[in-house]
């Protein structure tokens, strides 16, 4: 059997790392039972079963392949991997986002490419050819667009559409080292999105802000619409939603009506809230701009004008 297949280091980076821990129990049992799921390849490359194959490898473990000469191009096989890790791994949130991330910018690569196959076309079968000119319908402003390619990734993920925008953010304007947070584990997409927000703020705003009262109501309830994302965050994943979810939808009670809509419940309850939190956000970041935009004009006035002087010394010092 021939075991020398290619480890292509792009597709590689597509999976997932597992943790040493992980890794350790993969070998474990490939050593005591053997490989009893075969590898995926593609061309001779490994696409499915990256650390199966470096661990039969060492060890001399005989494996099976299934081969895939369905998949056409390089894009076709990224697609077919991050759907096969939705399909067959229990992922993070985290990780969930930024594979469909992934997926809908491979989507969007491979459209691309299709449509500059497709853009010249031959005329009454001679040499000359005519430029794809896109209808008015096709000309649909980009924050439309975006916002249709975010709520796919949100369904793909299984997350809710604001989590899919934040992770946008993060890709778009933060730092690698805050990418590597995220993708890491080690802080949530929220969390890092307010670090970007919060530092993304333009001179202008900076010098507004300045002008904030000691204490702002403003400041304490943006703290806390933070905690409370940062505790929804934390609940997705808690004993509590974990040990509800497996005791009524794997069990005889899966099967009662009453038992499933309390899930329903929970998951509509659960949107309900983040999109208000949203909303809220957002309306307290308004209220915020024009109360310090009114200090900024008052204070301007107060420059020229003595009793305006008076009132704004009177309270802001």
């Amino acid at each position: 059997m021939n075991t020398d297949f290619i480890i292509n280091e792009e597709f590689a980076r597509l999976i997932p790392p597992l943790s040493s821990e992980e890794l350790d129990k993969l070998e474990q049992s490939l050593v005591n039972e053997g490989c009893l799921n075969p590898l995926i390849v593609w061309n001779n490359t490994i696409i499915d079963g990256h650390h199966r194959y470096a661990i039969c490898i060492k060890h001399g473990i005989s494996f099976n392949i299934i081969e895939k000469p369905e998949l056409e191009t390089e894009l076709d096989v990224k697609l077919w991997m991050i759907n096969n890790q939705f399909s067959r791994r229990n992922l993070p949130t985290e990780i969930r986002v930024a594979l469909a991330y992934r997926f809908k910018e491979f989507e969007a690569e491979r459209a691309k490419e299709r449509m500059q196959a497709t853009q010249f076309k031959e005329v009454d079968n001679t040499a000359s050819t005519v430029l794809y000119t896109p209808q008015i319908n096709d000309q649909k402003p980009e924050n439309t667009e975006k916002g249709r390619a975010l709520e796919a990734i949100a369904k793909k993920a299984g997350v809710s559409h604001t989590t899919a925008f934040q992770y946008d953010k993060i890709q778009q304007q933060g730092t690698e080292e805050q990418k590597a947070k995220v993708a890491e584990g080690k802080s949530s997409i929220n969390k890092v999105y307010t670090e970007i927000k919060q530092a993304k703020q333009s001179e202008e705003e900076r010098k507004v802000i300045h002008l904030k009262i000691k204490g702002s109501g403003v400041v304490v309830i943006q703290k806390y619409v933070s905690g409370i994302y940062n505790e929804l965050e934390d609940f997705n994943t808690s004993k509590d939603l974990t040990g509800i979810r497996h005791a009524l939808l794997n069990s005889y009670l899966g099967q009662k009506e009453n038992f499933l809509a309390c899930i329903h419940n929970i998951d509509k309850h659960k949107k309900l809230v983040t999109r208000n939190l949203t909303a809220l956000s957002e309306s307290v970041e308004d209220l915020e701009l024009t109360v310090n935009q009114g200090k900024h004009i008052i204070r301007l006035e107060a420059q020229k004008d003595k009793k305006i002087s008076k009132i704004y010394e009177r309270y802001y010092g």
